[in-house]
């Protein structure tokens, strides 16, 4: 009985040192993590946080006229499902052409979008420059977060969080338990955690993907706007973009959204994101995010694969066929393989969630099972049914709620990403 007393005593003091210390996270880590089967966060760990609301008072759903042609081929639908695809969806022409759900995901499911967050915040801040509560992407971030601290502080911007060259004091590590990335991750205070790393005196000379950054860029409009950023994106895109299901972003125990990942929505709604892209910027006529600054955020950086919170890159002809130039995309990318790509020259999205991204090389940054699966939707021959679809849509889905997509302005997405 003693040594039974004696190691619960020691049991409880630990419990408390770590409670205490840097470390407290831990234990939200491994209920939410390891206790569940996983050695990451995964897409459906929104469960295990509290949850910010983004409504969706609107709804327009997508015009649907599904069509086996869009099926990815024999060698591709092998790939996805080896990679542990949850939905993958084909939008052309403003209409769904193809969807499949698998491994425990459905048309309902509110995944983790993870880092394809990062894309949606930046356009939130530029709504917000939009709308002058902030004076634009020269801004300087201390100006809302004087807490920041280091040799680059004084000169880190908005722009500079957008572009990944905010050379943060941050390791990007999305599997080490005692990272900073894991205790900004499952931690009490995200502000606390990111505003803790010292900015360096290599800001805007270098490219480096923090997630940090965005955290802190999240923080800048919530200052700026007085809103949380899950009320703003209510507001100012899920709402006006007509999303047909609620979404919500993951908070800490501070109230605080985990802005540089963890937006969870359905796999059609997310669509309509990349729906945006293709329709630079506008909604129904609206203007949600300006064109000029979209051009901007998909015009690359130090790096030819990114530019502000976007992938970017292009896919060449086939073997044996010539273009006048290479068909450029613009993706919002995540963790464990979340991808929603505009592609404008075939007036097309993709969107894919799932629970692996794959091994391989990688291309400009970017993992081979999406550089595979992009390069085939481009490559692909989809005239014949593209006729026949708009001839069927113009009977059938005259009155559709979603304003079609237009081709006039194509060229507002660089054609060549190395530029």
């Amino acid at each position: 009985m003693k040594r039974i007393v004696q190691t619960l005593v020691a049991a409880a003091i630990v419990f408390l040192l770590v409670q205490a210390s840097w470390y407290s996270y831990l234990f939200k880590g491994v209920y939410a993590t390891y206790l569940q089967g996983h050695v990451t966060s995964n897409i459906f760990d929104g469960e295990s946080f509290e949850q910010g609301a983004v409504s969706a008072p609107n709804p327009q759903p997508w015009p649907v006229q599904l069509d086996m042609a869009y099926a990815p081929s024999d060698a591709l639908q092998s790939l996805l499902s080896d990679i542990e695809t949850g939905a993958f969806l084909v939008f052309v022409n403003d209409t769904l052409r193809y969807e499949d759900y698998d491994n425990k995901v459905r048309p309902d499911s509110k995944t983790n979008s993870f880092s394809m967050a990062k894309s949606i915040v930046t356009m939130l801040v530029q709504i917000a420059i939009q709308e002058g509560q902030l004076s634009g992407w020269d801004a300087k971030a201390a100006d809302f977060l004087p807490e920041l601290h280091g040799p680059g502080a004084a000169q880190l911007t908005l722009g500079h969080l957008s572009s990944m060259t905010a050379d943060l004091d941050w390791d990007e590590d999305y599997y080490n338990p005692f990272g900073v990335t894991a205790k900004a991750y499952y931690g009490k205070d995200l502000r606390a955690t990111v505003t803790a790393c010292e900015v360096g005196e290599q800001v805007g000379q270098r490219y480096e993907y923090q997630s940090g950054a965005t955290a802190l860029l999240g923080f800048c409009l919530e200052a700026a706007t007085g809103m949380k950023v899950h009320e703003y994106a209510s507001a100012k895109l899920w709402g006006p973009m007509g999303a047909t299901s609620d979404a919500f972003w993951h908070l800490d125990d501070s109230g605080n959204a985990l802005t540089y990942c963890c937006f969870n929505a359905t796999a059609r709604d997310y669509g309509r994101l990349g729906k945006l892209l293709l329709q630079h910027g506008r909604w129904n006529g609206d203007v949600l995010v300006d064109s000029t600054f979209l051009y901007t955020a998909s015009t690359p950086g130090l790096e030819a694969f990114y530019g502000y919170s976007f992938w970017l890159g292009s896919v060449d002809a086939p073997e044996g066929e010539m273009w006048e130039a290479p068909v450029p995309y613009v993706a919002y990318r995540g963790h464990l393989g979340q991808w929603i790509v505009a592609i404008p020259h075939r007036n097309m999205i993709l969107v894919r969630t799932g629970h692996q991204e794959g091994s391989g090389d990688r291309e400009n940054g970017l993992p081979s099972s999406f550089v595979q699966t992009v390069t085939e939707y481009v490559q692909r021959d989809f005239t014949a049914h593209l006729s026949a679809a708009g001839e069927e849509l113009e009977s059938d889905f005259s009155d559709a709620p979603a304003e079609p997509l237009t081709t006039g302005e194509s060229d507002a997405l660089p054609v060549d990403s190395g530029r």
